[in-house]
C-alpha cells in the first residue's frame, strides 16, 4: 500500500503546481511577496490537495457513499481551520465547492451539466481556483491595487473551458462532469462546437469591453493580455478536439454507459 501512495501524492502535487501556474495563482503569490512565506504556500497546496482528493472520488465512483464523502470533506475543512478560519467562515468559503459537488452528484440522477448555462457551470467549476485566490487576497489585500479580485472571472471561465476541452480524451475513462464531453455525447459534435465557439466569442468580447474602460488601472493590461491569449488557445483547441479523428474513442466513455 505504501508504495502506491507516494507516486500518487507526488503526481497530485505536480498537478497542483501546474494548476497554480496556469491559473496565475503563482503570479499573485509573487506579486504580493507571499511566495516567500513557505508556510502559507504549503497551506494553500494542502487545501487544494484535499479538494483534489474529493474530486478523485467523485470521478472514480458512480455509486457514491455519503460516509466516504463526509470523510473526504473533513480534511478540506480542517485545512482551512489550520489557516485560522472559523467554522462559520469556512462554511461560507466552501459553499461553491459544495455547489459543484452537487452538479457532479446530479449526473447520477440523470441531471446533466448541459442543463446548466455555460456561465453558471464554468463559474461554479472554477470554485477551487477562486477559493485559493480568495485566500491569497485575504492574506494580502493590496493585491486589489493591481487586479481587482472580481476581474479574474473572465480568465477563470475561459481556462475552465480549456480544461474541459483539453481533457476530453482523458475523461472518457472517468465519471468527471466534463460538460464539453457530455455535450458531445448528448447533443453531437456540431452543436457542441457551435455552442462553445459562440460562448467563447461572447465572453472574450465581454472581457475586452470590461478591460477597455479599466486598462490604465493597476496591471489590468497584463490580465487582459492573458485572457486574450487563453481565449485564442481555447478556440484553436476546440477545433482540434472536435476533429473526427479525435472523436473515435468517445463511444467508449464511461458516462455514456450511464446516460438515459
Amino acid at each position: 500500500m505504501a508504495t502506491r501512495k507516494t507516486p500518487v501524492k507526488k503526481a497530485t502535487i505536480e498537478k497542483i503546481s501546474m494548476l497554480f501556474t496556469y491559473r496565475r495563482l503563482t503570479d499573485l503569490l509573487k506579486a504580493s511577496g507571499l511566495d516567500k512565506n513557505k508556510n502559507f504556500v504549503n497551506d494553500l497546496i494542502h487545501v487544494q490537495f484535499q479538494i483534489y482528493m474529493l474530486d478523485a472520488y467523485l470521478e472514480s465512483q458512480w455509486e457514491l457513499n455519503k460516509k466516504e464523502i463526509a470523510t473526504l470533506w473533513k480534511p478540506i475543512r480542517e485545512s482551512l481551520s489550520t489557516m485560522g478560519y472559523s467554522k462559520k467562515k469556512i462554511d461560507k468559503l466552501v459553499e461553491e465547492i459544495e455547489a459543484y459537488e452537487k452538479i457532479e452528484r446530479n449526473c447520477r440522477d440523470n441531471k446533466w451539466p448541459t442543463k446548466e448555462s455555460m456561465k453558471k457551470f464554468y463559474t461554479t467549476k472554477s470554485c477551487d481556483v477562486r477559493l485559493i485566490r480568495h485566500l491569497i487576497y485575504k492574506a494580502e489585500p493590496k493585491l486589489e491595487d493591481m487586479w481587482k479580485e472580481s476581474s479574474w472571472k473572465y480568465y477563470d471561465i475561459i481556462t475552465e473551458i480549456n480544461d474541459d476541452v483539453a481533457d476530453v480524451q482523458e475523461d472518457i475513462n472517468t465519471f468527471n462532469g466534463n460538460r464539453f464531453l457530455i455535450s458531445i455525447l448528448r447533443k453531437g459534435t456540431d452543436k457542441t462546437r457551435k455552442e462553445y465557439m459562440e460562448y467563447l466569442t461572447q465572453i472574450t468580447s465581454d472581457a475586452a469591453e470590461y478591460f477597455t474602460e479599466r486598462m490604465d488601472r493597476g496591471k489590468n493590461k497584463q490580465l487582459a493580455a492573458w485572457i486574450a491569449a487563453r481565449a485564442k488557445e481555447t478556440a484553436k483547441l476546440i477545433e482540434t478536439q472536435t476533429d473526427p479523428k479525435m472523436l473515435d474513442r468517445l463511444s467508449d466513455s464511461l458516462l455514456l454507459t450511464q446516460m438515459k
